[in-house]
This record gives structure tokens, C-alpha cells and sequence, in this order.
């Protein structure tokens, strides 16, 4: 009984350090990128109205999918329980790191938010188990 117990013990080790590795991965390159894009936005001068929520999107769908890609990576199995806990995570980091600018109303951007990690870290989890090690040229 021992053996069976020490092989879960190994496995969610394995899954907790798949996630959180996917997260943090995720979450820095989503704020690298936001920086990058915050440097064209001051250099060019010009927004145009209502587009800073569809680039805070676009970067965090593309956060989201490459932390869920190296969760599955990492995991190389359940693509997407692992992907669905890391965009959870990666959504739960962006979350607190925003409620300093929370004016007290509950937005619908919250849920597109969301949506959008859990969907591109989830999809980024199930390309990322099943791509295969190497890439063989003929």
C-alpha cells in the first residue's frame, strides 16, 4: 500500500509543479508583453477609443496559451485539467493584481477575462501534451 501511495504523492507533485511553473511562465510573459505594448502605444501617441481592452485580451489569450503549453509540457498528461488550473491561476494573479484600480462595480470584462485564459491556457495545455518531442526533418 505504501508503493501506490508514494506513486500520487509523485504524480500531484508533478501536476502542482506543472501548473504553477505554467502560471508563472505565463503571467511574466503576459506582462512582458503588456510593457512592450504600453512602449508603441506612449511612442505612437494614438489609441483609439476602447481598444485597450481588446489588447489587454489579446495579450492575456496569448499568456494564457503559452503558460497552458509548458503546464502540458511539463505534465505530459490531462492537457486539460492542466490547462483549465493554470489559467484559473493565471486569472486569480490578474485578478489581485488588479484590484487596486477596482472602482467597486462588477464588469463583464472580468468574465471575458476569464473565458479567455481558461480557454487559450486549456488549449495551450492539450497542444502541449500531445506535441511530440522532436521535430524530425527528412
Amino acid at each position: 500500500m505504501r508503493a501506490v501511495n508514494s506513486k500520487f504523492d509523485s504524480i500531484n507533485k508533478k501536476a502542482i509543479k506543472s501548473v504553477f511553473f505554467g502560471a508563472l511562465v505565463g503571467t511574466l510573459i503576459t506582462i512582458i508583453l503588456t510593457i512592450i505594448c504600453s512602449l508603441v502605444i506612449v511612442s505612437t501617441g494614438k489609441l483609439p477609443d476602447g481598444a485597450l481592452e481588446y489588447i489587454s485580451l489579446g495579450l492575456l489569450a496569448v499568456g494564457g496559451y503559452i503558460g497552458g503549453y509548458i503546464g502540458g509540457k511539463i505534465y505530459k498528461s490531462s492537457g486539460l485539467i492542466i490547462g483549465l488550473v493554470t489559467g484559473f491561476i493565471m486569472f486569480f494573479i490578474v485578478l489581485i493584481a488588479g484590484l487596486n484600480s477596482f472602482s467597486g462595480s462588477f464588469s463583464l470584462l472580468i468574465v471575458y477575462k476569464i473565458l479567455v485564459l481558461l480557454i487559450f491556457a486549456s488549449l495551450g495545455a492539450i497542444i502541449g501534451v500531445n506535441k511530440k518531442e522532436k521535430i524530425k526533418f527528412k
